[in-house]
């Protein structure tokens, strides 16, 4: 699974889901990670980021810890960054 990190400070990147709630988005396939992250670059978003591949197990875990949610973005799934 692939995430995007902040290049500068490390964190992950998360989107604001439609009840508020930070969300990490697990991308199943690089390529998708990499695109979804020229769109937020496209739309001039204010840091650097860069895909990583993770662990999904330990994403999950640490979304607990830290009261957000996630979400698996499938090879067949359609995502764009929020206005």
């Amino acid at each position: 699974m692939y995430i995007l990190v902040s290049k500068t400070s490390g964190g992950v990147y998360a989107v604001r889901n439609k009840d508020g709630l930070k969300t990490v988005q697990l991308f199943e396939i690089e390529d998708d990670a990499v695109r979804y992250n020229g769109l937020l670059q496209a739309d001039s978003f204010d840091d650097i980021l860069e895909v990583a591949e993770v662990d999904a197990d330990t994403i999950v875990q640490n979304c607990s810890v830290y009261g957000y949610t996630y979400c698996y973005v499938e090879s067949n799934d359609i995502v764009f960054p929020p206005i």
